[in-house]
């Protein structure tokens, strides 16, 4: 029988930082393919070892391997393909995911094919057609005809195909089924978030695209075009989740409280529910109204990308939101009764020492229940790549929440990470001595 393997190359660092949730992007392949009546199975490495998924994926034996890639996973992800094309030599090998969809040139070699931006629907299509060819040593590509299928990039063997990507109606998106999170581990999935949080808790995603254009982010899949899910998908989705023995939320979406009527019905709905939720927010167009309504309907925490406390680098980064915003959003959100989380980023292309400081010291005055640091990560296909000199690719861009530059800054490492590392100390002080107003 022909069988398709999807796998999310991301083997746990078990880095402090690290938050583990079951890859949606396989979750929603499989569950397309099955639809289509092809055999698909996710291999999510995340629980496991490289030589645990090698022998795994020898003994299923696909006959179509896709394999997802961001920027942190990329080396995983090119050994894994190497892997495959030595044991399982006429498997057809498939990229997807952000860094194929921005370099799908980097990925010719090792892969036969790539599918560039949002490929719910034509992956799962490409792969039924290929493996209803004909079987012989190994099917041929250029025997489907390549240019119906959104997103598809081959340039080599004779063929050149760059079929545009596509973004999906909000009509085509709520035709499609629910993720299948069959092949996750969800034991372990939910003994390290309540370890983690104190909840067991797994993600969902209810929109798509964010509008906004900030300097450092990168939105190569989904892009600007912002849709929303059907509210009843979303509550069917949400009692898959709790069958599965999950008892939280985090809604993944850039843009969850973008639309005020499709938050103020998702808070609607979820009240009475008993499951709590949270999620990330923008720091404007928040009311104090919605908030008490998003804490009713069990959102425990919004973390909020306030990234520094100087407006001239807001203005660097092209935030698009003011200084005093973050702060009311802040207030707001505490008066309510919600736990709120900030991300800061230190060490901006253009800023000063100065504003440095003022990042941390708008950090510990703020009513804050957690607080993180980065330096800027030039993610490819964002504006800060562009501008940035001198990367360095084998730093460390497959480690998470490292104060390392990976191209040249003029900010000093060991001083940055000596002054974060200060006002974490005195953040966990802070917040040790405070009365619990939660």
């Amino acid at each position: 029988m022909s069988r398709v393997a999807l796998i999310y190359p991301y083997f746990r660092t078990r880095a402090p930082t690290e938050l583990l949730f079951a890859p949606l992007g396989v979750a929603a392949l499989a569950s397309q393919l099955h639809k289509l009546g092809v055999e698909a199975k996710v291999f999510d490495c995340t629980f496991s070892t490289f030589d645990q998924v090698r022998e795994s994926m020898l003994s299923y034996r696909p006959d179509i391997v896709g394999i997802y890639c961001m920027v942190t996973l990329s080396r995983s992800t090119f050994r894994i393909a190497e892997t495959v094309r030595a044991d399982l030599p006429e498997c057809l090998l498939v990229a997807g995911g952000p860094l194929p969809t921005l370099y799908p040139g980097h990925f010719n070699g090792p892969f036969d094919a790539v599918f560039r931006g949002e490929a719910d629907e034509t992956f799962p299509r490409f792969c039924r057609d290929y493996l209803g060819l004909e079987p012989g040593s190994r099917r041929k590509l250029s025997d489907l005809r390549l240019d119906g299928y959104a997103g598809l990039f081959i340039q080599q063997d004779g063929l050149q195909i760059a079929n545009p990507p596509v973004h999906y109606t909000e009509k085509k998106i709520d035709s499609f089924p629910l993720p299948d999170r069959e092949d996750f581990d969800h034991a372990a999935y939910q003994q390290e978030s309540l370890l983690k949080g104190g909840a067991k808790t797994t993600s969902i995603i209810t929109t798509h695209g964010c509008p906004f254009d900030c300097d450092f982010c990168s939105r190569p899949v989904f892009g600007r075009f912002f849709r929303r899910r059907k509210l009843d998908s979303v509550f069917d989705e949400i009692e898959q989740i709790r069958r599965l023995g999950y008892d939280s939320l985090w809604i993944a979406d850039d843009s969850f409280t973008l639309n005020l009527n499709y938050l103020q019905d998702f808070c609607r709905r979820m009240a009475g529910r008993n499951i709590q939720w949270s999620c990330l927010s923008r720091v404007n167009g928040i009311k104090p109204g919605i908030a008490r309504m998003m804490k009713a309907a069990g959102c425990r925490r919004v973390y909020l990308g306030l990234e520094s406390g100087s407006q001239e680098t807001l203005a660097l980064m092209n935030k698009k939101a003011t200084l005093q915003e973050g702060i009311d959003a802040v207030q707001l959100f505490h008066a309510a009764g919600i736990e709120v989380a900030a991300f800061f980023i230190v060490g901006y292309p253009g800023e000063s020492v100065s504003s440095i400081e003022k990042t941390f010291h708008l950090a510990l005055t703020l009513p804050l229940n957690e607080i993180s640091f980065n330096v800027p990560f030039p993610l490819p296909g964002s504006k800060l790549f562009d501008r940035v000199s001198e990367l360095d690719r084998d730093k460390d861009w497959d480690k998470e929440n490292e104060v390392t530059f990976v191209y040249k800054s003029g900010f000093d490492e060991d001083w940055l990470r000596g002054r974060i590392a200060e006002t974490m100390r005195a953040f966990a002080e802070k917040n040790s001595e405070a009365p619990d107003s939660i």
